[in-house]
């Protein structure tokens, strides 16, 4: 069973890990994303190969939650990277190609406004650690697996773009 660090155990059913993890990680999908819809398929995404690695073996070597955090990181980079790779191609001009406007969305809630406007001056980067650290509260160490970061690198990272955010102390309020 998981202790206090939140360690996965290979004793533990993956169904624990489940339970213990969705929450946190619809969350940091939802962050990204903005639609339920689509926070909901990329986590059950993330927890179909979580399953697939842990039934072959290839489970978290530690804390469970970095690893799914990287798993749904890439599973986001590899569907940013087809997207850009879209706008290339002939359907370019399709709406099948385009990403979603959500700036008409009538029940979108006042923290994606603002968060939309953190955007315009932190690099994604920025912003991922920041979410990582302060909407789920995660430790350095387990930013730093979920990221591919050493600990002083997410250090560094939230260092600088709290003084970014200093910087534009309009954003803040």
């Amino acid at each position: 069973m998981e202790g206090l660090s939140g360690a996965a155990t290979r004793g533990e059913g993956f169904e624990v890990i489940y339970g213990r993890h969705y929450h946190d990680l619809f969350r940091y999908c939802l962050a990204w994303l903005r639609e339920v819809e689509e926070a909901e398929d990329l986590v059950g995404e993330v927890f179909e190969r979580g399953f697939r690695a842990w039934r072959e073996g290839r489970g978290p070597a530690g804390e469970a939650l970095p690893w799914l955090l990287l798993i749904a990181r890439r599973i986001l980079i590899d569907r940013n990277r087809r997207r850009r790779l879209l706008r290339w191609l002939p359907l370019a001009g399709s709406v099948a190609a385009q990403a979603p406007d959500h700036s008409g969305d009538a029940d979108r809630l006042e923290f994606w406004l603002w968060f939309d406007r953190l955007a315009a001056v932190l690099t994604d980067r920025q912003r991922e650690v920041l979410l990582l650290r302060y909407q789920l509260d995660l430790s350095d160490a387990q930013i730093g697996q979920a990221m591919g970061l050493s600990e002083a690198g997410v250090r560094s990272l939230a260092f600088r773009a709290i003084a970014t955010l200093r910087e534009h102390p309009e954003l803040v309020r």
